[in-house]
């Protein structure tokens, strides 16, 4: 399962990974980006994908409408509030099945995490991030590269454990502060200064997407 579509990339990534004979069943509330991901995905493989399934609505009611309790074997979500999405996880979730949050903010990774383990449904929540630093080789010439790609995302990985099991827990000394909504709209795009794509463009993005599908390669070799 696959929640927060967007334009489509990792839907693409997945079904690479899952193949035709697996299965990837994404949701995505918005029609616009699903049309824009339905164009993408069908512009790489040449067209409608035989392992794919897309569906229009919010993650946590859609999920356990279509899909049976136990029978998924992951969960990837990229959306802003992922831990609303808790008793659908678990619903559907098979034990042993991993589920992993992408969030850009320590708020929304703590907050996510706090609930998983308040939850006791799923295994210590594991986090971490990714930084790539190249590195220049000319003879002797051996350096960091003067740029590099730094904090994109937090990953946020746990497992779901089996009815009735325990998982191991890790003594802590209790927090001193609770969330508030004044943590998540302090990172919310309006709030960090990211400009709003209007519907307009969204529209046009998605009819490109489908053109897209359309268009034959140019069988001319290059020159």
């Amino acid at each position: 399962m696959e929640a927060g579509v967007g334009s489509g990339a990792l839907s693409i990534s997945l079904l690479r990974a899952v193949g035709d004979n697996g299965y990837l069943h994404s949701f995505e509330r918005r029609e616009e980006f699903a049309d824009i991901a339905r164009g993408n995905v069908e512009t790489i493989f040449g067209g409608p994908h035989p392992a794919w399934k897309i569906s229009l609505g919010d993650f946590q009611e859609e999920v356990v409408r279509s899909e049976e309790p136990g029978s998924v074997d992951r969960v990837v979500l990229d959306m802003l509030a992922p831990w609303e999405c808790l008793d659908a996880v678990a619903t559907v979730l098979a034990p042993g099945g991993v589920w992993i949050n992408y969030v850009a903010t320590v708020t929304q990774l703590s907050r996510t995490a706090e609930a998983i383990r308040a939850d006791g449904r799923f295994t210590e929540p594991d986090a971490w991030e990714s930084m790539v630093r190249g590195w220049h080789l000319e003879g002797l010439a051996v350096r960091p590269d003067h740029r590099m790609v730094a904090h994109t995302g937090f990953l946020l990985v746990t497992r779901r454990l089996a009815d009735g099991v325990t998982g191991i827990s890790v003594k802590r000394r209790p927090s001193k502060t609770e969330f508030s909504e004044e943590d998540l709209n302090a990172w919310t795009p309006g709030a960090v200064g990211e400009r709003a794509v209007s519907d307009k463009k969204l529209r046009r993005a998605a009819r490109d997407a489908i053109a897209g599908t359309n268009v034959k390669d140019d069988p001319t070799p290059a020159p």
